[in-house]
């Protein structure tokens, strides 16, 4: 096994260690268990928890931008209330099908909020999530950059909204305000269009 496989499987198991316990109950030893490997390779790896938690936040980061990629394929075709549906599946299928995945990030946020040494790297994280929602919406929409950018920042705050609120309360009507986001966003883009056509 090479050191970029240990590695790997390091920020793997802390993945599913902080998914399941969270960040001040993971220990060390509990995911090199559960990576198979020894607790001092976690300490060569990642001399303090702060950085194993930057790395596994920066994998979290790069799995969230990975779900958006969907967004840009539209066919050519314009956007109405159905199609603007369909792109917020994406997003919308995370907490119904991977809880534990919005679990661990909320707990990344708040740990990048109380952690000076961690706040950077939520800064960072934000940030790259941001950037690649804008230029989904970008590609879809046409706006330009400054206006992508702001538009990225409302709808990632939503989705995360939308996200915490279904798995902290299951019986929250998820379906119906993705449903009203979608028709939100469909009034805002026919105005869009109609801008463009004046």
């Amino acid at each position: 096994m090479t050191d970029a496989d240990k590695r790997d499987r390091i920020i793997a198991a802390a993945y599913d260690v902080l998914s399941e316990k969270g960040y001040d109950k993971a220990s060390t030893k509990e995911i090199a268990n559960t990576a198979g490997v020894a607790q001092g390779l976690i300490n060569y790896y990642f001399p303090s928890k702060d950085l194993l938690f930057a790395e596994v936040f920066r994998r979290e980061t790069e799995k969230y931008c990975k779900s958006f990629d969907g967004l840009i394929v539209v066919d050519g075709k314009p956007l109405n209330i159905e199609s603007i549906s369909g792109l917020l599946e994406i997003p919308k299928s995370k907490a119904l099908e991977e809880p534990e995945w919005f679990r661990l990030r909320y707990e990344l946020f708040a740990i990048g909020l109380r952690n000076d040494a961690a706040r950077e790297t939520l800064k960072e994280m934000l940030d790259t999530k941001r950037k690649h929602i804008s230029s989904s919406l970008q590609s879809i929409t046409g706006l330009p950059p400054e206006q992508s950018d702001t538009f990225a920042s409302v709808l990632y705050a939503i989705i995360e909204g939308l996200g915490l609120q279904k798995v902290a309360d299951p019986t929250f009507r998820y379906d119906d305000a993705y449903g009203m986001l979608a028709e939100m966003l469909g009034a805002y883009y026919e105005q869009l269009i109609k801008k463009r056509e004046l």
